[in-house]
């Protein structure tokens, strides 16, 4: 075990210069879901120079095989006996919407902000992993455990590039994934799991029978009665309601949902959707908290669906859960770490060190928010956390133009991360 002179004197070692110099590199690589290449390319190479092991893998695009992006795979190699830490984020920037007042890609750098896309979703996070090996390798430090660095494609995609990494064989025992949380640490988050409802009803036209009308509920009627009983969308759902879960008090306000897309096609018109006339479709999105999985939502919708079934026996309904091509992107479990784990012991230490100021340990920096973590927490069973710089409060809506990252809180970030690192795989 290192001590914790060496443990602080790794995390000293992280240069504001360096992280500057290669958040700026970054962001002026664009880097759409899909179109990563050149920002692999540059980070293979950087990792390399530092003297990391790295593979560059090829990822297929889930929906359209012949679409192919890559993704670095690097590894600083420890002595043995110590556990393997992956430091996970994604090269793919957010929402990337017009209305900028800055040049998205000129890592303009002005009173501390360094502006952007993606300076914080998440190159950002990015830049705090790098540069934190890099601070390890330059302090002259031999790790016992392994420490992996996986920049990631297509996290806009469900997390498509942490996937592919997975089935790849990628493994480790703990993980950091390098989310914007404000440098909290997130050891809990939500889930996410999108459903379908499709419902149908006879055609019916103004002259009927009033054994036809018995049988007869318009689709977009089914559809507004699902919408009622549900509720209206970001409102909390509220315990003992139609939904069975525990609240859980780093997630307040959760578990939730949105309405995400509804259709009804009609002979009068052109048919957009291949739906039949007789149909109508709602897709929605819940987001869930821990003991919360795809079975106990289906057990949940399917009572509140047969309950309006019951009250009207017209309505005629189909439920897909996960709504179909959402199993392997927008379908993920909440995560869970305890607070008391020492993957979350480290980092509060290393950014207390780092910030000169209390550690944050919970819910908030990423509420509402799904990363990539949980998808490596779910797959593996290895204790995870969320954690990078970035805070979605300084803007009046996120998704957002205009983002921007402090340069201090990037320098705290790679602190915090070199001396977990240190402490986890010394």
């Amino acid at each position: 075990m290192l001590d914790d002179a060496t443990l602080a004197a790794i995390a000293a070692t992280v240069d504001p210069a360096r992280v500057l110099e290669l958040e700026q590199a970054l962001i002026r690589i664009p880097s759409s879901t899909f179109k990563e290449q050149a920002i692999a390319d540059f980070l293979a190479e950087y990792l390399e120079r530092l003297g990391l092991q790295v593979e560059v893998m090829a990822v297929p695009h889930p929906f359209e095989p012949a679409i192919v992006s890559r993704q670095p795979i690097a590894r600083l190699s420890g002595t043995g006996g110590g556990p393997t830490l992956m430091l996970n984020g994604h090269m793919d920037p957010g929402v990337e919407m017009s209305g900028w007042s800055v040049d998205p890609y000129g890592a303009r750098f002005e009173d501390g902000w360094i502006w952007g896309m993606g300076a914080h979703d998440d190159k950002g996070g990015l830049v705090g992993a790098i540069c934190a090996v890099a601070a390890i390798v330059e302090a002259g430090v031999r790790l016992r455990g392994d420490v992996v660095v996986t920049p990631v494609v297509a996290h806009k995609l469900g997390g498509a590039g942490t996937r592919a990494l997975l089935d790849h064989g990628v493994r480790a025992d703990l993980c950091i994934n390098l989310e914007h949380s404000n440098n909290t640490i997130a050891n809990v988050c939500v889930g996410v799991v999108m459903a379908r409802i499709r419902v149908s009803a006879p055609e019916l036209f103004f002259r009927y029978s009033a054994e036809a009308k018995a049988r007869y509920m318009n689709p977009i009627e089914q559809i507004a009665e699902v919408v009622r009983r549900i509720g209206p969308s970001l409102d909390s759902i509220p315990e003992g309601a139609w939904m069975r879960f525990a609240p859980h008090p780093e997630l307040p306000g959760f578990p939730t949902h949105t309405f995400d897309t509804c259709h009804k096609e009609h002979y009068y018109h052109p048919n957009h959707t291949g739906l039949d006339t007789r149909e109508a479709e709602l897709q929605l999105q819940f987001r869930t908290v821990p003991g919360q999985t795809i079975e106990s939502v289906r057990a949940d919708l399917v009572r509140l669906l047969d309950g309006i079934k019951a009250e009207h026996p017209a309505f005629a309904y189909v439920l897909d859960l996960p709504a179909p091509g959402t199993e392997r992107t927008w379908c993920q479990d909440p995560m869970l770490c305890p607070a008391g784990h020492p993957l979350v012991e480290a980092l509060a230490v290393g950014q207390r060190l780092a910030s000169g100021g209390p550690a944050q340990v919970g819910g908030y920096g990423r509420l509402g928010n799904v990363g990539d973590g949980n998808i490596i927490a779910a797959a593996l069973g290895i204790p995870t956390v969320q954690y990078g710089p970035g805070d979605i409060r300084i803007y009046r809506e996120w998704p957002t133009p205009d983002e921007r990252v402090r340069l201090d809180d990037l320098v705290t970030a790679a602190r915090a991360v070199a001396y977990a690192t240190a402490r986890l795989c010394g």
